[in-house]
């Protein structure tokens, strides 16, 4: 009998990891992914179909977080940490620390991260890995900390996945009112009825790389960098002041139109008639009755529920050019 062990671990792997965390993690905007593309949070949290994903990496770093736990305590720091580890729940927001390091008079917040070491390490503390940190660390102090304990910092720790003797570490300073300023972006998240509301933040952040939602997203093309100065007398430089050229024309046309158009529609008033024909041009000029619309927060507070038969239309691209 033949057994493919490679499909029967990585089967295993996904059954461990069905009891990771002990709450509906799409509930809530979580400490770990507070910082990513809001668009990829958004197509998480409301089941939309995603590419296959290898956890391989995630796994690694399961692994590397428990031999920094079982060393830290074999070296008797005073660690408190949950296997599952203890989800903390504020609103809509939520965080599951990897650890406290708890001395008699202290708290510092503990999170471990594992790295490849082909890493550039240069960037290290990420902000993404920062605020994760701080998150946890303000529900920690607000749920677990005993009174008259103090906690105004923690520790990043990044550890080599194929060398656990290379670590980094970071100091973190708590930031106070974090998950009250998370919270309008949670709501975003989280109940923003149409993604095409919110902005593709990952193709300036570079999420769209290894995003599992490019297909519903339509990103296609490979993440804009970051913001960069154009040199004077390129292609891109002359394309852009002649868009720019021909812009200014319009707006002042189109500003004179509009007078224009108020002038006419006063005149043909004036004269009583709705239809009127000037040398080879017809003037036209009726109100028409005002189109209906639904009142979907009427409907909502109702009670009744059409997400069932809403539709998310296709991608559309957008060029802003405006003078800075």
């Amino acid at each position: 009998m033949k057994i493919d062990l490679k499909q029967q671990i990585i089967r295993g792997g996904n059954i461990l990891d069905e009891g990771k965390f002990n709450f509906d993690r799409t509930k809530y905007l979580n400490a770990s992914e507070a910082d990513q593309c809001i668009r990829q949070q958004w197509y998480a949290k409301h089941n939309a179909p995603a590419e296959a994903q290898d956890w391989g990496f995630a796994r690694r770093g399961t692994h590397a977080e428990k031999f920094v736990y079982s060393a830290l305590t074999a070296a008797n720091v005073p660690l408190l940490h949950h296997i599952p580890q203890v989800s903390l729940q504020d609103g809509d927001i939520s965080a599951t620390p990897d650890g406290v390091i708890a001395y008699d008079d202290e708290w510092i917040g503990l999170e471990i991260k594992s790295f490849d070491p082909r890493k550039n390490t240069k960037n290290f503390p990420t902000k993404r890995h920062s605020t994760q940190l701080k998150i946890g660390m303000e529900l920690l102090a607000t749920q677990l900390k005993p009174v008259g304990i103090k906690m105004s910092r923690g520790i990043l720790m990044y550890i080599n996945a194929s060398n656990f003797d290379d670590v980094l570490q970071y100091d973190v300073k708590m930031e106070e009112g974090i998950v009250n300023r998370y919270r309008p972006r949670a709501k975003k998240v989280l109940h923003t009825e149409d993604v095409a509301m919110l902005d593709r933040e990952g193709k300036s952040n570079d999420d769209c790389k290894f995003c599992p939602y490019k297909g519903p997203c339509g990103v296609t093309a490979v993440s804009a960098p970051a913001a960069k100065v154009a040199n004077r007398g390129s292609n891109l430089d002359g394309s852009a002041r002649r868009y720019m050229e021909i812009k200014d024309g319009m707006d002042q046309l189109k500003a004179e139109q509009d007078v224009i158009k108020e002038e006419i529609k006063a005149e043909v008033t004036r004269r009583g008639v709705g239809k009127v024909t000037v040398g080879n041009i017809s003037v036209d000029f009726s109100v028409a009755k005002g189109r209906s619309s639904l009142d979907k927060k009427a409907v909502a507070a109702a009670g009744i529920d059409l997400t069932p038969f809403e539709t998310i239309g296709n991608p559309v691209e957008r060029l802003t050019l405006k003078r800075v």
